[in-house]
């Protein structure tokens, strides 16, 4: 079973991929998670822009924004929009290729790519290669050759006008310490061994210039260095993974959430990283999935779900879905 799930290139989350064995049917929450979270006010709102957008169904690659556009960092190349509608493919090709081991970042008005990783996890090359584009027209390599750590599921992020890597993987264990780069290039590694131990796939995000690092449980720093626990667990007893996090209304969203190896259409919203509320999702259950805020709005798209018994074949997506707050 592991290796026709390798052939699929599922790999941003291997407990990800072995969650998509265990699905059946649409899930709905149990009594327990009821329970022990409420549901958010219904001042929100998801509305579907395109039951079939431009780029192909499928599932790990990324969403990004900024002040003009709305970017399509996908698999088979690079769409953008200016109004989050309309979008237009551009000649911007995927530089560092497997999307379900390595991350764009977004670093002083530019992309820039982490690497090159091609193969799967069982047999790959992975090249320290930096490249970069300003007009997400065209890449340039500004490093051909860097001191980049040779690992992959991590999600870098900007902090203090820097790029930061926190833990990852290889193919022999997990880390738990923290890089961090002024230009993409030079790395240096700015603590080791750090509290909440070693992981992967790790989600970071800021909210309130506070950063909270999120897997199935949430750790807050204010300098990236150091780090208290928020709580063990998102939620009480199940195990929540697989999601994309990103911060919109003063407020942190989970989109994609897998839990106990079931996906839900529930989202899961935090003022503070401790006290979850769920919303109800009208798109189907899914992982994997692009998500970004752009001209204040919530923009997601792709995902994959199926490869069980009763449901052999993979669903891949590529609607596109926006949630806004109602005025």
């Amino acid at each position: 079973m592991y290796a026709i799930l390798t052939n699929c290139c599922d790999f941003r989350m291997i407990f990800v991929a072995l969650l998509f064995v265990a699905c059946t049917n649409s899930p709905k929450p149990s009594n327990s998670i009821v329970k022990k979270n409420a549901k958010i006010d219904s001042g929100y709102r998801w509305v579907k822009i395109y039951d079939s957008a431009r780029w192909p169904k499928s599932y790990n690659f990324q969403l990004l924004a900024n002040d003009d556009s709305l970017i399509v960092m996908h698999t088979k190349g690079t769409w953008v929009s200016a109004d989050g509608n309309e979008f237009v493919k551009t000649s911007l090709t995927n530089a560092i290729n497997n999307l379900a081991f390595l991350d764009y970042v977004q670093f002083q008005q530019s992309i820039l790519g982490l690497g090159y990783f091609n193969g799967n996890i069982e047999q790959f090359s992975f090249t320290p290669t930096i490249f970069q584009t300003t007009d997400y027209r065209n890449w340039h390599v500004i490093a051909t050759t860097s001191n980049l750590p040779k690992r992959f599921f991590y999600h870098p992020f900007v902090f203090d006008n820097k790029i930061w890597i926190i833990g990852g993987e290889d193919t022999s264990q997990q880390y738990a310490d923290i890089w961090y780069s002024v230009d993409g290039i030079h790395w240096i590694k700015q603590n080791d061994n750090l509290p909440f131990g070693k992981r992967s796939n790790s989600k970071i995000v800021m909210l309130h210039d506070t950063l909270y690092l999120l897997n199935n449980d949430v750790w807050r720093s204010a300098d990236a260095i150091h780090w208290e626990i928020v709580t063990p667990e998102i939620i009480e007893g199940v195990e929540v993974f697989g999601y994309e996090a990103i911060v919109f209304d003063q407020k942190i969203w989970l989109l994609g959430c897998n839990r106990n190896t079931l996906f839900s259409s529930e989202v899961l919203v935090s003022e503070d990283g401790k006290i979850w509320k769920e919303m109800h999702a009208p798109w189907q259950p899914r992982g994997g999935i692009a998500a970004t805020v752009f001209k204040n709005k919530i923009y997601m798209t792709g995902g994959k779900y199926g490869g069980t018994p009763n449901h052999p074949d993979f669903r891949y997506d590529n609607d596109v879905w926006v949630l806004e707050k109602i005025q």
